[in-house]
Formats: structure tokens, C-alpha cells, sequence
């Protein structure tokens, strides 16, 4: 019955796995480190979801770099592949939490994938290279602290403590994926933040040379991060910085086909590294800056 392998009290019991048709797993973890404790753990494909009441140290999965554990954290990971994991749990310190994991047909059923991990949130991200594992991580709300807390101070015993369990399990996924969606669903955007969006957007286009940050552009338009970031995506369908790099690589476009050097053109949109701006600029127009000059100029003589 387990699908993820960690240092566990116990699974549910085998009897009680043909309850439903979803493969289920339940794994609650108390762990101490008297001494460092280096921890490897294999993961078959899954949806993971996890409370953290006390996390210390640090997991990492796949090729992603390492994310800390912190107290008082969720988080939720998707793999559609084997996928292996390992993480320090350095001496003095306590893990202490619950792990829940829904085997792939629940994953299918529910259709729970990248609309949930790809996506702009308040949280951590950690995403392997071959994009097949996800994971989010942040902090608790007080509903997912709550559903923790009940399984892991749990007093009932045998069939009636499995049961809540099971119970718990699925009260938790639903109530991760209402604080997940929650977060993703767009905000009606006012007309004063529209104004400022738009002026925002305007800033960039008229000075594309600027080394612009998320919090300068803010400021700029007298608009909070947040706003700024979510309203970007919903006013012109993608972030900040994605919609900078594409009018940069617009303007730098029109700029090679009027003649000018690779050099300077890279300083006009702001890079100062001639090299950057033009990996940059291949990837976004299949040509490098030269070769796009010498095609242009090519196309408009014949």
C-alpha cells in the first residue's frame, strides 16, 4: 500500500485499503536529530500533500536545489514518474508532520497538474527539468493547521482511528486545492489599478534600457507587488518580466533592420553584456542579431 517510503509510525492498515478504490497513504512523522540524519527517500508517481507542525534542515528531489523545511508549512507535490528525493534533518533539531499520498488514478480522476504548480502564487516552487515533479510550498493557513493537528494528536485507536484518518486525508486535499485555486482565481481589476497597470506598462515600453525590478516599477506607479505582478498576467497574459523581454526583443528587431550595430542595440534595450542579448535574442527570434540583419537586409533587396 505505500506509495512514498519515509520514516512512518505505520500505513493504514491492508484490510482497510480495499475500502475505496483510490490507493491511499498516510504517513505520520515524529523525528528527532540527536545527531545529523541524512534522509533518502524514493517516490513512486503521486500527489503528495504535507502539514509540517515543527521542520528543520532541508529536502530536495530529482535535479531541483534544495528548499528549506520550516515550521508550520504545507506543501503539495505531483510526479507522473519514479522520482527519487533526499534531505538533512541536522542535530537539535525536529521534524515533526504528516505526509499524505493519492496513488496515479486519483491524480487522473481529479486532473490535478501544472494549471496548480506552474503558476504565480504566494509560495516556494521547485520544478525538476524534465518538468514531470512539482512541488509548492508555504505557509500553513489556519484550516490546513487544523486538519494537521487533528491526525497527528489523534487518540482513537484501530478501525475508528483509520478511518479518520482516511477522513482527514481527503478533508486536507480538499482544502489545499481551495486555498491553491483561492489564490490563482483573477481579481477584478478597478479602473484606478488599471490606469496604473497601463502606466506601467507604458514606463517600460519608453525606457526599455532601465535595469527595472518588480519593486522600482511598483513604486513607479504607486501600485504594491502584488498587484502589480497579478495584474500584469491578467491585463496582458503574462508577467512583468516576460512582457519586458518581449517588447526589448521587439525594439531591438526594428533597431537591427534600421542598420544599426549588435553592440549598441543590446545597450538600448538594456544589456550590457553583448553576448547575453544575443542568446536571448535567438531564442526569441530563431536568428542571432547579425544573422537577423544579413536575412532582413537580404529579403528587402529581392
Amino acid at each position: 500500500m505505500a506509495i512514498n517510503h519515509y520514516y512512518a509510525d505505520r500505513p493504514l492498515d491492508d484490510v482497510f485499503a480495499s475500502f475505496a478504490d483510490e490507493e491511499l497513504d498516510v504517513r505520520l512523522i515524529e523525528m528527532d536529530g540527536e545527531h545529523d540524519l541524512y534522509v533518502q527517500a524514493d517516490s513512486q508517481p503521486s500527489l503528495t500533500l504535507a502539514y509540517y507542525e515543527q521542520g528543520g534542515g532541508w529536502r530536495q528531489f530529482a535535479d531541483t536545489s534544495a528548499m528549506d523545511l520550516r515550521n508550520d508549512t504545507c506543501c503539495l507535490y505531483h510526479a507522473s514518474v519514479p522520482v527519487q528525493g533526499e534531505g538533512l534533518l541536522p542535530a537539535g533539531s525536529r521534524l515533526r508532520g504528516v505526509n499524505i499520498s493519492f496513488a496515479p488514478q486519483m491524480l487522473q480522476r481529479l486532473r490535478v497538474g501544472e494549471w496548480l504548480f506552474d503558476s504565480a502564487g504566494p509560495w516556494e516552487r521547485a520544478c525538476s527539468s524534465d518538468g514531470l515533479a512539482r512541488l509548492v510550498q508555504f505557509p500553513a493557513p489556519h484550516v490546513l493547521r487544523r486538519i494537521g493537528l487533528e491526525m497527528l494528536d489523534c487518540r482513537l485507536e484501530g478501525l475508528a482511528r483509520d478511518i479518520l484518518m482516511r477522513a482527514k486525508a481527503f478533508e486536507m486535499l480538499a482544502e489545499m486545492l481551495g486555498y491553491l485555486q483561492e489564490n490563482l482565481r483573477p481579481r477584478v481589476l478597478g479602473g484606478r489599478d488599471r490606469l496604473r497597470l497601463e502606466r506601467a506598462h507604458q514606463h517600460l515600453r519608453e525606457a526599455l534600457e532601465r535595469p527595472w525590478t518588480l519593486e522600482s516599477l511598483a513604486a513607479e506607479v504607486q501600485l504594491n507587488v502584488r498587484k502589480l505582478k497579478d495584474g500584469f498576467r491578467q491585463l496582458y497574459g503574462k508577467g512583468v518580466y516576460a512582457e519586458l523581454q518581449d517588447l526589448r526583443m521587439q525594439h531591438a528587431a526594428l533597431c537591427l533592420l534600421q542598420g544599426q550595430r549588435v553592440g549598441d542595440v543590446a545597450m538600448a534595450v538594456g544589456y550590457s553584456n553583448p553576448s547575453h542579448f544575443a542568446k536571448v535574442f535567438r531564442r526569441h527570434h530563431g536568428l542571432a542579431p547579425r544573422a537577423y540583419s544579413r536575412h532582413a537586409g537580404v529579403a528587402s533587396a529581392s
